[in-house]
């Protein structure tokens, strides 16, 4: 990732014997008190820069300057400060719903960290291995060196909810990332070996905005529990007409993706074209159900240019642009 994200303070852990799986849904407005600790469904505690903020059912998280220069915001929960947030970092089931939102540009500098796996000493060994989010992308941040790799993801984007699934198995650690109201992927999005030798049993979001003009959403939070109607919510952007998204990224090289909505089950065709009109590849021809869908265009053997797509379901036509840069 761009930032450098260090970690800088945490209490002294503990642990006890509660029931393991918990939710948090942020459906209880709360602030951070004095004592720095914030209640929702469940008490995590704040680290005490930038904003962690609950409201509209959802928790709200900007950066600010942190004492080594990144703009960050910390929230932190295990048993010292909420008796039912058991915390199993060898083996755990994790739900995430999220969105990023900004006012100002763009940037992969917006993140988000779910650390899966923090070392009992890690202010001073920075052993922290997370899962890591960025508007298009999704994939693992070592803290100790400094080392990121992300995998491309199109429902990873600004002002839309997206989920993530995150399964522990002792050091094996597997994402997988879709959109809200679409199916959950059968495979996993992108997967790591977590480098941590010693775990400890606390889990941490970090939310991490190149400016305030950005803010993290965290609409839900499942710990070795399941959503119920995972996938379809009340929040989720249910089709309710045709829609044609811009690519991304864009410009890309060599992959990029491309998401579209229909309304209702009805033959779809996905066609991608060349600044002369030739068809050069169809990503989409048949039945699709309603609801959105994400297609993905392998560019490898196409020269650099301008490139058109177009969808067409019914009497709905759309085309927009894409520019591959080799």
């Amino acid at each position: 990732m761009k930032k450098t994200i260090i970690a800088c303070l945490i209490m002294v852990l503990s642990t006890g014997n509660i029931n393991a799986g918990w939710s948090e849904t942020f459906e209880t407005a709360a602030e951070p008190t004095a004592a720095l600790s914030l209640t929702s469904d469940m008490t995590w505690s704040w680290w005490g820069w930038g904003v962690a903020s609950v409201a509209d059912g959802y928790l709200t998280l900007v950066g600010a300057e942190d004492p080594f220069g990144n703009t960050t915001s910390w929230l932190q929960i295990d048993q010292s400060m909420d008796e039912n947030a058991e915390i199993t970092p060898s083996a755990a089931e994790i739900y995430v719903k999220a969105r990023f939102m900004t006012t100002g540009t763009p940037t992969t500098n917006d993140q988000y960290h779910v650390c899966v796996k923090i070392d009992p000493e890690f202010l001073t060994n920075l052993a922290v291995h997370t899962v890591a989010a960025a508007p298009g992308a999704i994939g693992e941040f070592w803290f100790q060196t400094n080392e990121s790799n992300v995998a491309p993801n199109a429902a990873i984007a600004y002002g839309e909810w997206h989920w993530q699934k995150i399964v522990v198995e002792g050091q094996n650690v597997s994402i997988t990332a879709w959109a809200d109201g679409e199916a959950m992927p059968d495979t996993a999005t992108y997967s790591f070996e977590a480098l941590t030798t010693t775990e400890a049993p606390t889990f941490i979001i970090v939310g991490v905005t190149d400016d305030d003009s950005s803010s993290v959403q965290i609409d839900e939070i499942w710990y070795n529990d399941r959503p119920a109607g995972l996938g379809i919510s009340d929040n989720a952007p249910i089709a309710t007409r045709y829609e044609l998204g811009q690519n991304y990224p864009n410009p890309f090289n060599p992959t990029t993706h491309i998401r579209f909505n229909i309304p209702e089950t009805a033959n779809a065709k996905l066609t991608v074209f060349n600044v002369m009109g030739e068809e050069i590849a169809t990503l989409v021809d048949g039945v699709m159900q309603a609801g959105g869908h994400t297609v993905s265009w392998n560019a490898a053997s196409m020269p650099t240019g301008v490139y058109f797509y177009q969808l067409e379901s019914g009497n709905f036509s759309q085309t927009k642009k894409l520019l591959l840069v080799k």
